[in-house]
């Protein structure tokens, strides 16, 4: 290569790299800052952030309600929230408590969304929409407890289910439509409510009967098979079957469809409800009864607890946010009702386990429960009313 071909070669890699910088610093300058600044637009709104986030953010201002008790501040903390972001997130927060045990904030929810419900005028319609539509979502998943404890939080700030024929009252008068509209807003607002509420119901019988189908796997047993249990059936009952706990029943969570002349009504069942320790097999003090109605988007709830749990005053209000606590003893007998069912619990057989680790009668061994379900329509006898006596701790054995 020539002395001039270096030369030149040299030349246009310098004008190239010098066109280069000039270039950069144009589109920097020029275009960057003077044709099209970056603008600062302002911070992200707190109705933009994702369901985790909102839940924290409403966290922090229940606890500042909790020392303050100012609902105009929290009030003007949400004012750009939707109704159905600010029913959702405290929903979701007020399950999160339930389950962690803390009753206290759980409680401060209830209270501060009471407020809101109060002062915002929230549309009663809204409330039971959002509410049943978490409660499917989570049956749908598979995760019956955080479903009951949404169910719970609507029972607890006065969500009242309407019944086949009612309609639920709205929390605070709303304006009266214009002339000219008030004909079309009276027949379109019904119909509107009444083809949503039949679409929910529709998914959750839906749900329901997929997870019957999924259920029909027998569970393993422990030594020889043994002939199944048969409860005499009641007169009047829908459903008549024994539930049967035994210790090394890790995942115990047994369900009972009820049924009416072949049309689906609910569910029924028993599962665990808290256990001691973390070995296994796992140590249960406390078993969970509930009755689901597929007409009411709450499922009730009651506990049965073992003496040391019953006893243990901390533990027995833990369990009490999940429902009645009530000592486990042969012959109780508990009766959990919705809108149109009735179940009837009879606790046939408690046998306790022993354990170095553990007080005395403190978890289950063995536990047979009688379940009967009956439909309140049928105009079939009253379930009996639970003696007073039934629930009450048994006697210390004399030393």
């Amino acid at each position: 290569m020539s002395a001039t071909t270096k030369s030149s070669y040299r030349a246009a890699l310098l004008a190239g790299v010098v066109g280069l910088v000039v270039g950069i610093l144009i589109g920097w300058l020029a275009i960057g800052w003077l044709l099209w600044p970056v603008q600062y637009v302002g911070e992200a709104y707190t109705y933009e952030l994702n369901l985790p986030d909102k839940i924290n953010y409403v966290a922090a201002l229940v606890d500042s309600y909790s020392l303050r008790r100012q609902v105009d501040l929290v009030r003007q903390r949400l004012a750009s929230w939707p109704l159905e972001d600010k029913i959702t997130t405290l929903a979701e927060l007020y399950a999160r408590y339930e389950r962690e045990g803390m009753a206290v904030e759980a409680h401060q929810i209830v209270e501060l969304t009471g407020q809101l419900k109060q002062v915002e005028g929230w549309d009663a319609s809204v409330v039971n929409t959002t509410l049943s539509s978490l409660v499917a979502r989570y049956l749908e998943q598979g995760d019956r407890e955080r479903a009951q404890f949404i169910s719970l939080f609507g029972s607890e700030i006065g969500l009242v289910s309407a019944s086949p024929g009612e309609e639920a009252a709205p929390p605070a008068a709303r304006a009266a439509p214009s002339p000219a509209a008030g004909g079309a807003v009276e027949w379109i607002l019904p119909i509107l409510l009444a083809v949503l509420g039949v679409v929910v119901v529709v998914l959750v019988v839906l749900f329901l009967m997929q997870r019957r189908s999924v259920r029909t796997t027998a569970k393993p047993t422990r030594g020889a098979p043994s002939a199944p249990v048969m409860v005499p059936s009641e007169p009047g009952a829908l459903l008549s079957t024994l539930s049967t706990y035994e210790l090394g029943m890790d995942s115990f969570d047994e369900s009972f469809s009820i049924e009416e002349n072949g049309v689906f009504k609910g569910e029924c069942g028993m599962g665990i409800s808290e256990v001691i320790g973390e070995d296994r097999p796992r140590k249960v003090v406390a078993l969970e009864l509930w009755l689901f109605d597929k007409g009411d988007i709450r499922t009730i709830t009651k506990v049965l607890a073992s003496e040391y749990a019953y006893n243990d005053e901390l533990l027995r209000n833990r369990l009490s946010a999940r429902g009645e606590a009530v000592l486990a003893q042969p012959g109780t007998t508990l009766v959990l009702e919705t809108a149109a069912l009735s179940l009837k619990a009879t606790v046939l057989e408690v046998e306790y386990g022993t354990g170095e680790d553990v007080p005395p009668r403190s978890f289950f061994k063995r536990v047979n429960v009688a379940l009967s379900a009956r439909s309140k329509t049928t105009g079939a006898e009253e379930m009996p009313v639970v003696p007073e006596e039934m629930g009450s701790a048994p006697e210390e054995p004399s030393m």
